[in-house]
């Protein structure tokens, strides 16, 4: 039996073998795995391999290839699709007492939409893996409360959600089961730990610790000859030999436990039952906190208007935020979000922006082109109301930029009822597909409008009378801006100021204006210091341009505006 020697240091692994070396370059790796254990494993592995192994575990390749072959997030059917998918999953997601696939089948079935929704967030490869776990449990949960008819369990704990990542991207994932991954650390690496509750650091552990033995399994290429030429069309070809690795992890539980001296206690299962996450590792990795008080060092905000402002929102559950260009609206409306949630979750913010051509199609459902005819597709509102509505517990937001640009009546249609706050958890009807609708109590809608767009009409008092209107006005004489304005230590940013507040009183007192044409304290802000230059610009290409369109039936008012904010820079 030949046996390697594994050096690892500062991500290079050494390989001797007969006093030769070779050098691996492996990205991520952590702690060192025992050379001489995993040695000796792999060589019993290769010798049960032809014999017991592969007719006991071929199956994993197999589920592997059905999933592949029959995934389609997109699916018409999606009941029957994820039926069809995880049909050879066999025990991976079904066994004594554990009926993972069971119930999410049977989820689909009474809301397939919902579930689709948590699989398409699940496999979004752009967001933290540990969140997305996390938020799988959470609305598996209320799957459970919804449509569980009396289940006491959902049973979607990290083992079958990360069979489910696994099953979705093989090249990338293990399955991961508490107990195994605790056996197979205290053979190899014991610097790796697994405490039961800490869900996220035992799962990235665990990935980190079969990735290490994963870089030895790639290398072993007798090994590779022995599953290239068991490996058929029913079964994945595993190029980057995850599931090799994942069931050499099997291996080591299942037929090398007494040989290699398991504990007793290293195989308690983790508890089906826990299902609650370590929230202090999930606020870590997921969100940052955020408070009343970041909002207000952002925000130049009063903190009595502040707690109106989302006194207001809470209550009405709809609010519009409205001001002259510059005033930070859209700005505002996220961090308002962000103040209310206690923490900065993008994950519960959806942003669109309304135009002429917005429609109701577009922003809840309708029937657009596909392929030779036409199919029912939901809108990002509609989107974002089955999203909230799985997760009930907490506030979402649906924020929308230039509200008062689109033609409102046609884009909210039967919404209008439903999006007031005493019609909040109501059902009705949609034109499109006939089904129930409801628009959660708990979704909260932020609009923005431009008052100085004399080009748009007003908003209509069907909609008005379900929106507050809260008016964002310049914030240069808050405690937030003055203390910005302190930290430039600028003469002459000082003096711009002034005089931007006097023309602002000018521009609230003139009856073909008024104060929500007022300028703005954005324009002036993240200037790192407060040059001459970038001042000029802004007065020139931003400031000036404005007033132009103001005053363009009063050329003197014009000109004395220019010739006193030049004079600053004289």
């Amino acid at each position: 039996m030949i046996v390697y020697k594994y050096y690892i240091l500062f991500g290079i692994i050494v390989i001797k073998k007969h006093n030769l070396f070779t050098i691996i370059i492996a990205e991520g790796v952590g702690a060192m795995i025992d050379s001489k254990i995993l040695g000796e494993i792999i060589e019993k592995y290769k010798e049960d391999f032809p014999k017991s192994q592969w007719e006991d575990e071929k199956y994993k390749w197999q589920a592997v290839k059905c999933f592949q072959d029959n995934w389609d997030i997109n699916a018409v059917d999606f009941p029957e699709m994820l039926h069809r998918a995880l049909d050879k999953t066999g025990n991976l997601l079904a066994s004594v007492n554990n009926f993972p696939r069971g119930m999410m089948e049977e989820f689909a079935n009474r809301a397939p939409e919902e579930v689709r929704s948590i699989f398409i967030d699940l496999f979004d490869e752009k967001r933290d893996l540990y969140a997305r776990v996390s938020e799988f449990k959470n609305k598996s949960e209320y799957l459970l409360k919804e449509y569980g008819e009396g289940a006491r369990q959902h049973f979607q704990n990290e083992n079958a959600i990360s069979t489910y990542l696994w099953l979705r991207y093989p090249d990338k994932y293990y399955i991961y089961k508490f107990s195994w991954a605790k056996i197979v650390a205290n053979k190899l690496a014991p610097e790796y730990v697994f405490t039961k509750g800490h869900y996220a650091e035992n799962l990235r552990n665990a990935y980190k610790l079969y990735d290490e033995i994963a870089e030895v399994v790639s290398k072993d290429e007798e090994l590779i000859a022995l599953l290239h030429n068991k490996l058929d069309s029913s079964c994945y070809d595993d190029p980057a030999f995850r599931t090799l690795t994942m069931d050499i992890g099997c291996y080591i539980n299942n037929k090398l436990d007494i040989e290699l001296g398991a504990d007793v206690d290293d195989r308690q299962e983790v508890d089906e039952n826990e299902v609650k996450e370590d929230n202090d590792i999930y606020d870590a990795i997921n969100n940052s906190k955020y408070t009343k008080e970041d909002f207000l060092k952002e925000v130049y905000m009063s903190e009595s208007r502040y707690d109106r402002l989302k006194n207001v929102l809470l209550k009405k559950k709809n609010i519009i935020l409205q001001g002259a260009p510059g005033v930070g609206k859209t700005f505002a409306a996220k961090r308002l979000a962000y103040s209310i949630m206690g923490e900065k979750d993008e994950e519960r913010i959806e942003f669109v922006q309304f135009h002429q051509n917005y429609a109701y199609e577009d922003f809840m459902m309708g029937y657009k082109p596909a392929g030779e005819g036409f199919e029912l597709q939901y809108g990002i509102f509609h989107k974002f109301c089955e999203k909230a509505s799985q997760d009930p517990d907490r506030d979402y937001f649906f924020i929308i930029d230039e509200i008062n640009r689109g033609n409102m009546s046609k884009i909210f249609g039967e919404l209008l009822m439903l999006i007031e706050k005493d019609y909040r958890g109501t059902s009705a009807l949609l034109a499109y597909n006939g089904k129930a609708f409801t628009v959660p109590k708990r979704l909260h809608i932020i609009g923005m409008m431009n008052t100085a767009d004399r080009s748009l009409a007003m908003i209509d008092y069907a909609l008005r009378r379900r929106f507050s209107f809260f008016e964002i006005e310049p914030g240069f004489d808050s405690t937030g801006f003055l203390s910005y304005q302190k930290s430039l230590d600028s003469e002459i940013f000082d003096d711009v100021i002034a005089k931007i507040k006097t023309l602002n009183k000018e521009i609230a007192m003139d009856k073909s204006l008024g104060k929500g044409f007022c300028i703005g304290h954005s324009y002036f802000c993240g200037l790192e210091s407060g040059e001459t230059g970038e001042l000029l610009d802004i007065v020139d290409y931003d400031i000036l341009p404005m007033l132009s369109e103001y005053w363009f039936d009063d050329l003197e008012k014009l000109q004395k505006w220019e010739n006193t904010l030049h004079g600053v820079f004289q």
